[in-house]
């Protein structure tokens, strides 16, 4: 035990002092890890976002499901899922598209050729999320396992 008032003083300074390092220790430490967000991060979260909203959607669900064909403009269900990505994409981006059957050996879902040379020379990153079923108010049951897959790669000029 200190029984003077200047070992108080001491230990108090003491404090004081570890206290105002280990501050500016965890303001550096914060600024610095703000600073090193990864890319990859924010794609990723983009992508997350973006299909955890049409998984919770009844008609976009349906729409997986019922696509026919990806690569077609014609298939309106694969419009309708194309347009809503295209609506939550900020402009600095590309993405690409592809609805595939789960189960079919010969479908391995790859981006398609177009995609494919648009991306030679950058980073691409890819999500996907499978939509087995829509059960719907029991009238309009739909099975069938699909994946979609997404694909976003950086806009560069």
């Amino acid at each position: 035990m200190v029984r003077n008032k200047r070992g108080w003083i001491r230990i108090l300074e003491a404090t004081i002092a570890v206290m105002i390092v280990s501050g500016v220790l965890i303001v550096v430490y914060s600024e610095q890890a703000d600073k090193g967000t990864d890319i990859s991060e924010i794609f990723y979260g983009l992508q997350r976002q973006i299909l955890a909203d049409v998984s919770s959607r009844v008609d976009l669900r349906l729409a997986v499901l019922n696509t026919y064909n990806d690569s077609n403009s014609n298939d309106g269900n694969f419009s309708l899922i194309n347009d809503f990505v295209k609506d939550r994409m900020p402009g600095a981006y590309n993405y690409s598209l592809r609805v595939c059957v789960l189960n079919d050996p010969l479908d391995h879902c790859k981006m398609s050729a177009a995609s494919y040379i648009a991306t030679l020379d950058r980073d691409v990153f890819a999500e996907e999320i499978v939509i087995s079923s829509e059960l719907g108010n029991g009238e309009n049951r739909v099975y069938g396992a699909k994946k979609l897959k997404f694909f976003i790669w950086e806009n560069r000029q």
